[in-house]
């Protein structure tokens, strides 16, 4: 790991945590005048009946074109990449970082708990087990625990 972070990852799936996340790196790239690598995954989707390679083309042009629009709102002058992988979210964040050799990722955790982390899995929780780099997590202001009383 270099330090001070010159190259940070963000994978982004678009919702506002993630984009709250996006905001945590922009900041704390500012600060080190790091690039910013912006990750988006079009996932697979796993039916009985093929999915014509046209709807995962269409899904990779979509994501960039959010990407792109995303980063000119949040980036301003920052050093920035896009990048739209298809596949296995886990399986391409952990890619992304093999291929970028990032210092820092930051990215969003929905802060599920009991049955629902179980049963949905987290992708959060695999990236900060199986990373090659330190991971900051960003929960969402609305999962987060309310702040104690001192009263």
């Amino acid at each position: 790991m270099r330090f001070p972070n010159k190259k940070i990852l963000c994978p982004l799936d678009f919702d506002d945590n993630s984009i709250h996340a996006l905001e945590k790196a922009v900041e704390i790239a500012r600060h080190f005048g790091a690039e910013v690598f912006l990750v988006h995954v079009v996932p697979l989707i796993v039916e009985a009946l093929p999915i014509a390679y046209e709807h995962y083309e269409e899904s990779q042009k979509a994501a960039m074109a959010k990407l792109n629009e995303i980063a000119s709102q949040k980036m301003g002058s920052l050093e920035h990449r896009c990048i739209v992988y298809t596949g296995d979210v886990i399986g391409s964040i952990l890619q992304a970082l093999e291929r970028f050799q990032p210092d820092l990722l930051v990215m969003a955790t929905h802060g599920r708990r009991g049955i629902a982390r179980f049963v949905l899995g987290s992708v959060a929780e695999a990236i900060v087990r199986k990373a090659s780099c330190p991971v900051l997590t960003i929960r969402s202001e609305e999962g987060a625990a309310p702040a104690k009383s001192t009263n």
